[in-house]
């Protein structure tokens, strides 16, 4: 099996159609045809399911997808990993992370990047935090900043900071110079929340479960502005890691309360796939990462606690 089948298939996979991934290869449709069918000829099994409206990946086409990507990506890296041995990194690095932060860290991290790292590209992904797991484990992303990824073996992480999690409600939710609020407090107090796959909500209802407590979810949206928007208009509190709202437009409209007896907490940490060891360039972007994150606590740009902890451990804080 050649790269070249290789980059053929993951086209295929990627667009769920032979024939879009013929016409974005400029190559025609039955010999793309061809090389999928020599490809599960010599793996012998099954790699796509066709249907009627393409083509969607069997176990083992997902397995092979999930390889080849990691292949491919590495053999596109190889020019600048050797390139680098003689300087600086160079390179393209394409970094997860959750919106909320990328819009506190992504400027401070591009202006600190071109100065100590002028020949490396960083491409910014966001989403929720376990589209952050499937993105790293899938490899479309180098590396990705997430909370808890300790817990996932198949990955390797460095912990940044552990953010403390309030609850928000529009202004006026809450009494005049109340700053805290018991857990067991939130009590009927209408919320909305991500569903129950989603490791922010996870979190809550462990907590809720383990105290006998439950929650009055009105809504479940997985969407981070969606959900912003229902708390400034009133409509819903939520309980969030304290830097949701710490967007460009700030907590306008919004008030916040620490959450205590017990306080919420988790750690974010960079994560990228155990088996793939980081290019220079996904190296250096690491570091210039941490380094950025830890100055914006420090300055209380960002809200939450450094580590305590050896870097490059995969073990939560005390």
């Amino acid at each position: 099996m050649s790269p070249r089948q290789l980059r053929y298939f993951v086209a295929i996979a990627r667009s769920g159609s032979i024939s879009q991934a013929a016409a974005a290869l400029h190559i025609a449709q039955p010999s793309l045809s061809q090389h999928m069918a020599a490809i599960e000829e010599e793996l012998g099994v099954p790699l796509l399911k066709r249907h009627a409206r393409g083509v969607t990946l069997t176990p083992a086409g997902q397995r092979l997808f999930d390889r080849a990507s990691a292949i491919l990506r590495q053999l596109d890296h190889l020019p600048d990993e050797v390139a680098a041995v003689q300087g600086l990194p160079r390179g393209e690095v394409r970094l997860g992370m959750d919106g909320s932060i990328a819009a506190v860290v992504i400027a401070p991290l591009y202006r600190a990047m071109e100065a100590r790292y002028p020949d490396v590209r960083v491409f910014v992904v966001t989403g929720l935090s376990h589209q952050m797991r499937q993105v790293v484990e899938a490899r479309s992303v180098d590396l990705a900043l997430m909370p808890n990824a300790f817990e996932l073996p198949s990955l390797l992480s460095e912990p940044v900071y552990e953010e403390h999690f309030c609850l928000f409600g529009a202004r006026g939710s809450f009494a005049r110079g109340q700053r805290r609020i018991r857990f067991d407090d939130i009590g009927d107090r209408p919320l909305v929340a991500a569903d129950r796959h989603h490791d922010q909500r996870k979190l809550i209802e462990r907590v809720a479960n383990a105290r006998k407590r439950s929650l009055n979810v009105r809504y479940e949206v997985n969407d981070a502005d969606l959900t912003r928007a229902l708390v400034r208009g009133g409509l819903a509190q939520a309980v969030l890691p304290c830097n949701a709202f710490a967007a460009a437009d700030g907590r306008h409209g919004v008030q916040s309360l620490d959450i205590t007896d017990p306080p919420l907490n988790r750690i974010q940490s960079i994560a990228w796939p155990a088996g793939t060891p980081l290019t220079p360039a996904a190296d250096a972007t690491r570091q210039c990462l941490h380094d950025t994150i830890s100055d914006l606590i420090e300055r209380r740009v960002l809200q939450g606690r450094l580590p305590r902890i050896d870097r490059h451990r995969s073990e939560p804080m005390d």
